[in-house]
């Protein structure tokens, strides 16, 4: 009797939880249909609504594709993928997890978009935290399309492809290391309603998911319950997502559009410093999907050293607006912070030294 009451709070809270996610879905969708509807009228007061939402819609159709292919992984991952499994088949000592990790970011066709819920996963099914970080960081720049599209966007420059691989792989494992030397004790998925930090919302591990854990391979019930548990989790996923995406995109337009394309005058071909500062601070605003941030970056290729512009080709897979709502949807907001600020000194100390380096 105990057990079954247990079970049908469990599924009252579940149920509360779903409306939560979605509530949030609505709210934002919501927002923006009276967005669209009122920019005849916000139009006609000088402000480029209609500019903005042209803006948006591009950042859409550019990051929502990779955005499911992500929650489509992260879903197989915590559906199909064991604890025991990643216990008995992962490298244990920390520079193999990493390697591992960084493989894996080299092989997975995903932009930033998709990184972050499949980072969560990761973290969820007990993957070591430097690892899981490191396959965040490079992922979105050393995956096979973000190559091909950076080779494209720079034909007769193919140092900058080179180097922006290169310098992915070094800044992705030198964050992955710092949280070696300086462990994040603490958990970093976002608690509960109070309870402790070891689950997110939305993504409690179902009945189907909990019997796969314990071995129990029902042939034909388990493939049913397996396939079930993979649709409930792209379902939470999306809705808890998809809103802190649609604002991230929604502010990015608002920024690329009242801010122009045209960079000032005084920053032009100034020192390297402020030119990467510049970059890197445009790179996280506009919040470009890294499958085609390249073409954009080649813009800037005649007023900016080489060294800003791959700030901006480095720095904006890694960490944007719309990556660090995504972000703090999932995480607590001291990994959030640890993380943003060691994105940020490590991209910016990279860039720096390859000024230099290009001096001599």
């Amino acid at each position: 009797m105990g057990s079954t009451i247990t079970d049908v709070i469990q599924a009252g809270t579940q149920k509360t939880r779903h409306g939560f996610d979605f509530q949030h879905f609505l709210v934002a969708v919501l927002a923006i249909a009276m967005f669209i509807l009122a920019a005849p009228l916000l139009d006609s007061t000088g402000i480029p609504v209609s500019s903005i939402l042209s803006g948006a819609i591009g950042l859409l159709l550019q990051a929502f594709p990779f955005l499911l292919i992500g929650i489509l992984v992260s879903s197989g991952i915590e559906t199909f993928i064991t604890k025991d499994f990643i216990n008995q088949h992962f490298p244990r000592s920390a520079a193999g997890g990493m390697l591992v990790a960084l493989f894996l970011g080299l092989c997975t066709p995903v932009c930033d978009c998709a990184t972050v819920p499949v980072f969560a996963r990761m973290i969820h099914k007990g993957i070591p935290l430097p690892s899981a970080v490191v396959f965040l960081c490079a992922a979105p720049i050393i995956n096979p399309v973000v190559i091909w599209s950076t080779w494209f966007a720079f034909p007769d420059k193919p140092y900058m492809t080179l180097l922006r691989f290169i310098f992915g792989i070094i800044v992705s494992l030198i964050i992955g290391l710092s949280f070696v030397i300086l462990p994040h004790t603490l958990s970093v998925l976002r608690p509960l309603n109070g309870a402790p930090a070891v689950r997110m919302r939305g993504m409690d591990m179902p009945p189907s998911s909990q019997s796969q854990e314990r071995g129990e391979n029902s042939l034909g019930i388990g493939a049913l319950e397996r396939l079930k548990a993979f649709m409930q989790h792209a379902y939470h996923d999306m809705f808890q997502i998809v809103p802190y995406m649609l604002m991230g995109i929604m502010l990015a337009s608002c920024i690329q559009v009242l801010g122009g394309s045209n960079v000032p005058g005084w920053l032009q071909n100034r020192g390297s410093i402020i030119a990467i500062s510049f970059m890197m601070a445009l790179a996280f605003v506009s919040s470009l999907c890294s499958s085609s941030d390249a073409v954009i970056a080649r813009g800037f290729g005649t007023m900016f050293p080489v060294p800003a512009v791959l700030g901006f080709l480095v720095f904006g897979p890694i960490l944007d607006i719309k990556n660090l709502l995504m972000l703090r949807a999932l995480f607590t907001k001291r990994f959030v912070l640890r993380l943003t600020l060691t994105t940020i000194v490590v991209c910016f100390t990279a860039m720096v030294i390859l000024a230099g380096i290009m001096r001599l």
